[in-house]
């Protein structure tokens, strides 16, 4: 009887063994399931002086077929649902898994390999889903590489006879869809790959496969060579990085056998590839683009949790400005460097660009600082009747390197721009170039749309993408449907405005001096009309690569296209500064009827006031100022409106009011305090200035008059 139980014992042991292994697919020696992503974090006890940095944070995936676990390298990585089981989801910028070159399930002779992938965007360039393959680039051929090219195209390459024979796929594979792809090699049927199934693209080596040393691991998700984007546009501004694959990766396989077409065929439909990956939504960030309270806030906007963690930024790291009377904001967001972003009613977003300078690797600019190491945005005043931001930023190079750079003080070029906002949606841009050459040649505008994931320049954009007009009244809209417009239009004469015609109810536009000369020109270069007919890049916002130039390919990340460039000169200049002034803003209103706006701001009309006053219009501000030689209970000022230079939403600073609560009365009658007629107070070391901004527009010669209610 004890020998029974004991047989019992034993044939239950064993079948528990080989029960498993029956399981498991023939020729099958390596399968990672990423079921069970094992997360172990250690503390590790640093002393002063000690600048490695620590890992704590530590990721595991297991080879189902050996036991053997790899890291999951990266700043960012997660487990999530998968298209069987779990998946692992990769941030395209850090993370990656390695197998250890002593875990690397070897082949040798007929081999296959395949994955179950969801793309959130396409590699910058060649990446791996599996390489066991040498870098060619240190003089040996040996091993296999499958993964995706720069056109999200499959790529399956082996090692033969001391070169590479690869097979490429024809189409791209779609995004935030679950695809089924596999790559097979035999010295009979040659080199092969399929997706979803279908094969889709065969060749036949001359020679044999070579198989990977014993040294070479498995990468997977980052590329073993550093490169430049594909699509980069000027290399000597581009420095070669890894790349790295972002989205989900589940049921990744290799096997030492070659399968045929009815095997992966029957892998595919095994699964429901219709499921839905657990792909974080892309939506560029904004607040809720409704009518809110006019005012600027500090806030830190998400965009998605594995692009977040990149920044090492908490609380308040944004400013957003909101306005009461429309649904539109101005934001400054950290994944944009925080340019002046206005961002219409529906999400569409625009900016005037920055000022940019050159240094021997190309532009030196904010596109270039990717960290946002050298951007700051702050609030300098936010009152009921103004919001002024000032975004300070440097000129650096894809290498850090400054434009201008001064070895005998460490200073390069700084620029600081101010923004004067007002509740109708207007603002003066202030920008203030801080340079040890400031009369060197720089860029100061570009009119740029950015299209968020999914979108391209055409769905922000009507194809007459641009009305240009002048002082006098003259204007003209600029088409690109049929072609581009030249390069420096000539209509209208003399242009001082411009109104960008996106595919919203809100339009921003843009207004200079007459008398700073201003001129523009069309951004002709750069297009590819076959891809879009608008000029269209990726190398900024968002992107982490160090580029100078990329272009867009597909719409599966932010992009920037451009319009046109603004110039003009300076309002005032010093040894080391220049400052140039813009009217900016968005509006509902055809380009012909910003032209009162436009001439009450360089056109300012006269203000008169008693002789114990001093008054002027400050451009700059877009702001009359009245200063006070001593404190006072009331004031009267009259300002000559005429058609040549009409009063449009004019704003009132009293300097040295102090917090004497006003009351403000126009030709004769009470103004009510509410959205059309605002205060504010503005605190300095020394003083208390009020401001006042009222909505209202007058041809004719108006008498105002600011007492004291108390």
């Amino acid at each position: 009887m004890k020998k029974l139980v004991s047989r019992l014992v034993l044939v239950t042991l064993l079948m528990s063994i080989t029960l498993p292994l029956m399981a498991v697919e023939k020729g099958l020696i390596g399968w990672w399931k990423f079921d069970n992503i094992r997360i172990e974090r250690k503390t590790v006890k640093m002393v002063r002086g000690e600048t490695f940095i620590p890992k704590e944070v530590f990721g595991y995936v297991k080879n189902s077929i050996n036991g053997k676990e790899s890291d999951l390298n990266g700043k960012f990585f997660k487990q999530v649902a998968g298209i069987s089981g779990g998946a692992a989801l990769l941030d395209g910028n850090t993370s990656f898994i390695e197998v250890q070159r002593k875990d690397v399930p070897r082949v040798s002779g007929d081999f296959s390999v395949e994955a179950w992938i969801a793309l959130g965007a396409y590699p910058n360039n060649v990446c791996p889903i599996i390489d066991n393959q040498r870098d060619p680039a240190e003089g040996y051929f040996n091993g296999y590489f499958f993964g995706l090219d720069g056109m999200g195209r499959l790529i399956f390459k082996i090692a033969t006879n001391g070169r590479e024979e690869s097979v490429f796929g024809k189409e791209t594979i779609p995004l935030n869809t679950w695809t089924h792809v596999a790559g097979t090699y035999s010295t009979k049927n040659g080199l092969k790959i399929y997706v979803n199934g279908n094969l889709a693209g065969k060749i036949h080596p001359d020679y044999q496969f070579t198989p990977s040393q014993r040294s070479v691991n498995i990468l997977i998700g980052m590329s073993r060579q550093k490169q430049r984007p594909y699509g980069t546009i000027r290399p000597y501004g581009t420095q070669p990085v890894n790349m790295f694959y972002d989205g989900l990766l589940d049921e990744i396989k290799i096997y030492d056998i070659e399968l045929s077409k009815s095997q992966i065929k029957k892998h595919f439909t095994a699964l429901n590839s219709e499921l839905t990956p657990e792909l974080p939504k892309r939506i560029m960030p904004t607040g809720p683009l409704s009518k809110g309270y006019f005012g600027a806030i500090n806030t830190t906007l998400k965009y998605y949790e594995a692009y977040d963690a990149l920044y090492h930024t908490r609380k308040g790291s944004d400013v957003i400005v909101r306005f009461d009377q429309y649904p539109c904001e101005l934001n400054f967001w950290r994944g944009a460097n925080y340019t002046a972003h206005l961002v219409t009613e529906k999400g569409f977003w625009f900016n005037n660009g920055f000022n940019e300078g050159w240094s021997e690797h190309g532009s030196a600019e904010p596109m270039s600082d990717k960290q946002i190491k050298y951007s700051r945005v702050k609030i300098l005043e936010n009152n009921d009747a103004r919001v002024v931001v000032q975004w300070r930023y440097a000129l650096v190079d894809n290498w850090d390197k400054f434009a201008f750079y001064d070895p005998a003080t460490g200073w390069g070029d700084w620029t600081e721009e101010t923004f004067y906002i007002y509740p109708d949606m207007v603002a003066v841009r202030e920008d203030a170039l801080l340079s040890n050459a400031p009369r060197a040649a720089h860029e100061w505008q570009e009119s740029m749309v950015v299209p968020g994931p999914g979108q391209k320049p055409t769905d922000l954009l009507e194809y007459a993408a641009l009305t240009l007009g002048n002082d006098k009244g003259e204007f003209h809209t600029y088409s690109w449907e049929k072609t581009t417009p030249p390069n420096l239009p000539t209509l209208p004469k003399n242009p001082n405005m411009q109104l960008v015609n996106m595919k919203s109810k809100y339009k921003p536009f843009s207004i200079l001096r007459p008398q700073d000369n201003p001129s523009i020109d069309i951004y002709s270069g750069e297009i590819r009309r076959n891809v879009c007919v608008f000029p269209w890049w990726n190398h900024w916002p968002v992107a982490q690569k160090p580029t100078d130039g990329r272009y867009a390919m597909f719409a599966d990340r932010p992009s920037h296209s451009s319009l046109s460039h603004w110039f003009w000169n300076a309002y005032s200049e010093s040894d080391r500064s220049m400052v140039k002034l813009m009217l900016t803003g968005m509006t509902d209103k055809k380009a012909d009827e910003l032209l009162p706006l436009a001439r009450s701001w360089y056109h300012a009309p006269e203000i008169s006031v008693k002789e114990n006053l001093k008054a002027t219009y400050d451009q700059a501000q877009r702001a009359y100022v009245i200063s006070l030689e001593n404190k006072v209970k009331e004031i009267e000022f009259k300002i000559d409106a005429s058609d040549v230079s009409p009063l449009v939403n004019p704003a009132f600073i009293v300097s040295g009011w102090g917090h004497q609560k006003p009351e403000l009365e126009l030709n004769g009658e009470k103004m009510m305090q509410g959205k059309s007629c605002r205060f504010g107070y503005i605190e300095k070391l020394d003083r208390t200035d009020l401001i006042i901004w009222i909505k209202f527009e007058s041809i004719k010669a108006a008498q105002f008059k600011i007492a004291s209610a108390e």
